[in-house]
C-alpha cells in the first residue's frame, strides 16, 4: 500500500517527502487494541511528557501539530501503529528523543487512540514495533454492509478535505420579503410538509433585542412571503426545527431580565403552544438553559435540546424531555475527549434514530442513541455549525467557522461551505464552498444554519452575510 510517510517530531505531526510502503495489517485500530486501564497511565505519561508541547487537549500548540482530529486522522490513515509507535519513540520528547521506556510510550498511544474516539479492548497496546505493525490506523470507522458499500464509505471519508465536486448553483435572491424589510442574520431554516419555508431572522441586524420586528418568516415554495410573527418573544433565533406537526420550534439562546434562554413551540399560525426553560434565566437546570442552540423532536415526541454556546464556559450538554415536556435526564461535559462536548452548535436525528450532535468546538460530530450512549465520532465534515439529515439519510453539513490562522476557529486545511454524503457509510459526496472573499479573517462566514425539502434544494442560513441562499443542482 502507498502512502506518503508522516514525521512526528519537534514539530509535531507533518508529512515529509518519500514514499512508504505499508505492509497489510491483520487488525485496525477499530478492533480495541489497547486497555481502558493503560490508557489511563497513557494520559498521565502524557501529561507529563507530551502536553507541554502539544496541548492539554491534543490540538497542537505553535509549531507542535495535533493528535488528534481531522488534520491528524487523515495524514496516519492507512498507516499502522508500528509505524506511529517507531516515530514516536525516536522523536519524542522533543528536548529528549528515545528516552522514555518502551512501556510508557505504548500507554502514552493508548491515550492517543481513546481521545481520537477509538474503542479500548481486553489486550494492551503492545510494546513491540514488529507486533504493531500488524495493526492498521483506520481513521473513520468502516460501516458494516454485505454489498461492500461500508469498504467503499471506508476508502472514501478520509479523501482530502474541499476535495469533492460542487454540483449546486446559489441563488441568493430567492427569498422575497415585503418592501422596507430586509434579511438579518440567520442560522435557522426549515421546511414543513407543504414546502414551505420558515426563517428565524434576526429581525434585520443580528439581534432582535430592543425591536418589535416579527422574526420567525414563513415563505411559500416559490420564496414569495407569506407571514411573520413571534415579534418581542424573542432576543436571539438561533436553532429552528419543524417536527412531523408543522409545529416550529426555536431557541433563544441569549437573555436580559425576563425574555431569553428558552425553547419555544409554536403551530403554523403563529399561536404558541409551549415553552420550555424560564424566561430570562440564563441557567444548566432540569428546567433551565444556559445557551440553548437547537433542538429535535423524535417521531414519537421526545425533545433533545443542545445547550452551551461558550467555549470554556457554563454547559456542554444534550438535555432530553418526553413529549409532555419532563425533564428525562442530560449527558454530556465539556472537554475534548470522546463523549464530552464544546459548544454542542446543532442537533438532528437519522432514520436509526440516533443523535448527530455537531461538536463544533471539537470539529467534529459526535453520534449518539437516545439515551446518551456515544456510538461514533466523524470529523470528515468539517467543522459543524449546522446538521440535517433527510429521510433517506443524506446528511448536510454547515461549516461556517473553520480557519487557518491559529486562534478562534482554528482547523488547518478545512474550509467553510457546506459538506453533503451519506448518514449511513460516513462518505462525504460534495463539497459546496464559501462565498467569502476572505473568511480567515472573519470568525464566521457561510451557513450556519442548514436544510434540504427533499426535493433536491437545500438551504444555508447565513450570519456574517444575512442571507438564506438556496442551492440547487444545476440552474437557479
Amino acid at each position: 500500500m502507498r502512502k506518503w510517510a508522516v514525521a512526528l517530531g519537534a514539530g509535531g505531526v507533518a508529512l515529509i517527502a518519500g514514499e512508504l510502503w505499508a505492509q497489510e495489517a491483520s487488525k485496525s485500530v477499530w478492533d480495541g487494541v489497547y486497555t481502558a486501564a493503560q490508557a489511563d497511565r497513557g494520559q498521565a505519561a502524557y501529561a507529563q511528557n507530551c502536553a507541554n508541547c502539544h496541548g492539554g487537549q491534543l490540538a497542537g500548540t505553535g509549531e507542535a501539530k495535533p493528535l488528534a482530529g481531522p488534520e491528524f486522522l487523515s495524514n496516519w490513515n492507512g498507516l499502522t501503529m508500528g509505524d506511529l509507535f517507531d516515530r514516536t519513540r525516536t522523536t519524542m520528547p522533543m528536548d529528549r528523543p528515545g528516552t522514555l521506556s518502551r512501556e510508557t510510550y505504548a500507554d502514552a498511544l493508548a491515550y492517543v487512540l481513546k481521545f481520537n474516539g477509538f474503542p479500548a479492548g481486553p489486550t494492551e497496546l503492545d510494546r513491540r514495533s514488529e507486533v504493531l505493525a500488524g495493526i492498521r490506523i483506520d481513521a473513520y470507522k468502516p460501516a458494516a454492509s454485505a454489498t461492500g458499500a461500508g469498504v467503499l464509505a471506508a476508502a472514501r471519508v478520509a479523501d482530502p478535505p474541499n476535495s469533492q465536486p460542487n454540483p449546486y448553483v446559489a441563488d441568493a435572491n430567492f427569498f422575497k420579503l415585503p418592501a422596507g424589510r430586509t434579511m438579518g442574520s440567520s442560522s435557522g431554516v426549515a421546511t414543513d410538509s407543504r414546502g414551505h419555508i420558515w426563517i428565524g431572522e434576526r429581525c434585520g441586524a443580528n439581534s432582535c433585542a430592543g425591536s418589535s420586528l416579527d422574526p420567525i418568516v414563513e415563505f411559500d415554495a416559490k420564496g414569495n412571503f407569506i407571514k411573520a410573527f413571534g415579534g418581542g418573544m424573542l432576543l436571539f433565533p438561533h436553532g429552528l426545527f419543524v417536527d412531523a406537526h408543522d409545529h416550529i420550534w426555536v431557541t433563544d439562546g441569549h437573555t436580559e431580565p425576563g425574555k431569553g434562554a428558552q425553547v419555544f413551540e409554536f403551530d403554523n399560525t403563529g399561536k404558541l403552544l409551549r415553552t420550555l426553560g424560564k424566561a430570562g434565566v440564563s441557567a444548566e437546570g432540569p428546567d433551565t438553559f444556559s445557551e440553548p442552540n437547537a433542538v429535535v423532536v423524535a417521531p414519537n415526541g421526545t425533545i433533545f435540546v443542545a445547550d452551551g454556546h461558550t467555549p470554556g464556559k457554563g454547559p456542554a450538554r444534550i438535555v432530553k424531555f418526553d413529549a409532555s415536556g419532563k425533564f428525562i435526564k442530560q449527558w454530556g461535559t465539556r472537554g475534548g475527549a470522546p463523549g464530552q462536548l464544546e459548544v454542542p452548535h446543532t442537533i438532528t436525528l437519522d432514520s436509526r434514530g440516533r443523535l448527530f450532535v455537531g461538536d463544533r468546538w471539537n470539529n467534529r460530530i459526535s453520534i449518539f442513541d437516545q439515551d446518551g450512549k456515544l456510538l461514533d465520532i466523524w470529523s470528515q465534515f468539517g467543522r459543524p455549525s449546522g446538521v440535517y439529515i433527510d429521510r433517506n439519510d443524506v446528511i448536510y453539513v454547515a461549516d461556517s467557522e473553520s480557519r487557518e490562522p491559529e486562534g478562534y476557529g482554528h482547523h488547518p486545511g478545512w474550509k467553510r461551505g457546506i459538506r453533503i454524503g451519506s448518514a449511513r457509510t460516513g462518505e462525504v459526496t460534495a463539497y459546496i464552498p464559501d462565498t467569502a472573499p476572505n473568511p480567515d479573517k472573519e470568525s464566521t462566514s457561510g451557513p450556519e444554519g442548514i436544510w434540504a425539502d427533499g426535493h433536491g434544494a437545500v438551504y444555508g442560513a447565513q450570519v456574517l452575510q444575512k442571507a438564506v441562499v438556496r442551492y440547487t443542482r444545476g440552474k437557479p
